[in-house]
């Protein structure tokens, strides 16, 4: 009886392992790394940008992490607006089908100033579905207003093997069994204890 709650005891701290690597795999997955997987250079109206992005393809379900930065002259104020644009045909409840009936919706991105990068942002893009998108940004600069896009394809991840899914589902299945066998051993002592009490 020991040995099974210390197994027991053992396997929920793995599980509880499992737990906070993918909490951190996930967190991770919305930071921007070192080294950009891709960089664009842009040219819109006056303005050069180069913007960086930190997954290609994008993961479809997750944020995508991005930088934004002037060359040349960078003095003034820069205000940036970023949307992830689905590509597909508008509805007119505001959705977008895209291509395999996907629907998505323009989503605006969360940007804050890039302290490496003077004028420049960072940001996470919400790229929600598989499929073609833009970033397309907006800038106000020192020489007026200008909009480019940058595109994206999103991609999903790999379905995980029918054995590895198998092996997942059936453990919320043995930890009932092996509860259950527990609970008729705890009993079966307790009735052995009382016939030798009485």
């Amino acid at each position: 009886m020991r040995l099974l709650q210390n197994f027991l005891l053992i396997l929920g701290i793995i599980a509880l392992l499992f737990l906070f690597v993918e909490i951190g795999a996930s967190l991770g997955m919305t930071q921007h790394g070192s080294i950009p997987a891709r960089i664009d250079h842009i040219t819109a109206g006056p303005y050069h940008f180069t913007v960086s992005l930190y997954d290609d393809p994008a993961r479809a379900g997750f944020t995508l992490p991005f930088a934004i930065a002037p060359q040349g002259a960078t003095n003034g104020s820069w205000i940036y607006h970023v949307i992830s644009l689905p590509l597909g045909s508008l509805q007119e409840n505001g959705k977008i089908i895209m291509s395999g009936n996907r629907v998505a919706t323009p989503i605006t991105a969360s940007v804050s100033p890039d302290p490496q990068r003077p004028g420049g942002i960072q940001g996470n893009a919400e790229i929600t579905v598989q499929g073609r998108w833009n970033l397309q940004v907006v800038v106000d600069g020192p020489f007026g207003q200008q909009t480019f896009d940058v595109p994206v394809t999103a991609t999903t991840l790999p379905a995980i093997p029918v054995w590895s899914g198998w092996a997942i589902g059936f453990v919320p299945v043995c930890g009932i069994i092996v509860f259950l066998l527990m609970l008729a051993g705890r009993k079966r002592q307790d009735r052995q204890g009382t016939l030798q009490m009485g």
